[in-house]
């Protein structure tokens, strides 16, 4: 009886939202006129539905749009949904948590700002205890019925703070490796994460905080769809924080344990410049990266995976801004995902996030709807900052496209130049595609200012690790991660 009552109160919080919704879309007409409440043309772009808002008849009409409110509609009925399971009979929020594993994944899209409220609330109704003997957990309360039978509500729930996600997603985490039930994927990523932690905290000077801020193993997913983020420091406390976005071909199940390597190297750049301020560094891997096989078709990266993943990382972005709002943050994106950084900056519907820093390391064009600095809205102009090496800037002449397996095989194959040239492949792909991405290394696109490119000198190819005989961007110790740790720590003006 108590799940049926429960499936009955879900339904109506959809059905009202859906009210909501078609009373919005009863408001605005198609094409590329959109009219508000009253029959008064609005003037909004073609791209967008919306309608006039009015606190008062004859007051100034405001602009809104529909995808808004579905977004905010979505917020409200998630987050209601999770306060509801932290609060009803435990027995039934495990029969609707176990028939809906969908829910695991629809957290993130909690806005941050509603996130911090909740998990505040939640935090003073919950006591924490001694647990058979060991370190404390939650005891009672919303939190620990959570923690009992959906932790994925608060270790995926951007605006709440990193510790809790970090011990709500070390169970989740814990679960999946001990079910005998898991799929492959699951257990792969599972085992990659693990490593990754366990490479974090040993690679690290001791008393270091490492935090798993985000962690989603959908059971229905495939390899590229595990979703891991892991910081290494104390992403709550943290004056500045950097949050580094690997390349295609990166996986949560394939490459967490060495992604994680590039944080503990960007901490360690932090010494060596010198800063003695208190620092987090975020490896993310909450998108879905484009592979890596020159003969499949989304090699290079199609521009669809930058707009799937620009608002995800939108939110995790906005979350570490709510949770912890007097650190600065840098975005570091490496090849691909400089596409993905700058549509999540951007002013297009995939944008939102706002940022103190961006560095773009071996970019092979950014996204289509940016083409000049102050397209980046969310982020200050003079803090945008772009690198690419010397062998990265290696034109290969390629009379069609049949010319790139060829050589990208040669180049995996022998490794000496770490892939050298693949940035200015992967724009002639892009070109091919008949997409127009600018590269953030030409003067065009700084639009008259003084550009912000460095130089990475030891880099020769485009490898964010180091190679036999190469830096990487990102490899330790590397003249590039160190001009990254400047530019996080707000000393861009150092940088070469």
């Amino acid at each position: 009886m108590l799940l049926a009552a429960d499936l009955a109160a879900f339904r109506r919080d959809v059905e009202e939202a859906e009210d909501v919704i078609a009373m919005s879309l009863n408001r605005i007409s198609g094409g590329d006129v959109v009219r508000g409440a009253w029959g008064t043309e609005v003037r909004v772009g073609q791209t967008f539905w919306g309608f006039a808002e009015q606190a008062y008849p004859g007051g100034p009409r405001t602009s809104t749009f529909l995808a808004g409110d579905l977004e905010q509609e979505l917020s409200e009925a998630i987050a209601s949904r999770v306060n509801r399971l932290s609060v009803i009979d435990r027995s039934a929020a495990q029969d609707w948590v176990d028939a809906h594993p969908e829910f695991a994944t629809m957290i993130g899209l909690i806005d941050p700002q509603t996130a911090t409220k909740m998990y505040a609330g939640m935090a003073a109704e919950s006591t924490r205890a001694v647990v058979d003997g060991e370190e404390e957990a939650w005891g009672t309360g919303p939190l620990a019925q959570l923690f009992a039978v959906a932790p994925f509500a608060i270790g995926t729930l951007n605006g709440a703070p990193a510790t809790a996600r970090d011990e709500f997603n070390r169970e989740t985490l814990r679960r999946v490796l001990a079910d005998s039930t898991s799929t492959e994927e699951q257990r792969t990523a599972a085992e990659q994460t693990q490593k990754g932690l366990e490479r974090a905290q040993e690679s690290s000077p001791d008393g270091t905080v490492v935090q798993l801020v985000a962690l989603e193993l959908p059971d229905d997913g495939g390899e590229r769809d595990m979703r891991a983020a892991i910081s290494v420091g104390d992403l709550d406390t943290a004056r500045h924080v950097g949050v580094m976005i690997p390349g295609m071909d990166s996986s949560v199940a394939v490459s967490m344990d060495g992604l994680v390597g590039n944080a503990v190297n960007m901490q360690d750049a932090h010494v060596r410049i010198g800063n003695a301020e208190a620092t987090a560094t975020v490896v993310w891997m909450g998108f879905e990266s484009p592979g890596a096989d020159p003969l499949s078709q989304e090699f290079f990266a199609e521009e669809h995976l930058a707009k799937k993943g620009a608002p995800l990382l939108v939110r995790f972005l906005n979350g570490v801004d709510v949770a912890n709002p007097a650190a600065e943050t840098t975005v570091h994106a490496h090849s691909y995902t400089t596409r993905l950084a700058t549509y999540a900056l951007g002013s297009s519907q995939f944008g939102g996030a706002e940022v103190d820093h961006l560095v773009m390391y071996g970019s092979p064009g950014i996204a289509e709807s940016v083409r000049t600095v102050d397209d980046l809205v969310g982020v200050p102009p003079d803090e945008v900052y772009s690198t690419k090496s010397v062998g990265d800037q290696l034109e290969i002449p390629l009379d069609d496209v049949s010319g790139v397996p060829g050589y990208v095989d040669d180049m995996s194959s022998t490794g000496d130049e770490g892939q050298a040239g693949l940035a200015e492949v992967g724009e002639q792909w892009s070109d091919v595609r008949g997409e127009d991405n600018v590269d953030p290394n030409d003067a065009s696109f700084w639009a008259g200012r003084e550009p912000n490119v460095f130089e990475s000198d030891g880099v020769l190819g485009h490898s964010a690790d180091r190679t036999k005989g190469s830096d990487g961007y990102w490899s330790r110790g590397s003249d590039s991660i160190k001009d990254g740790a400047r530019i996080t720590a707000g000393r861009g003006n150092e940088v070469r």
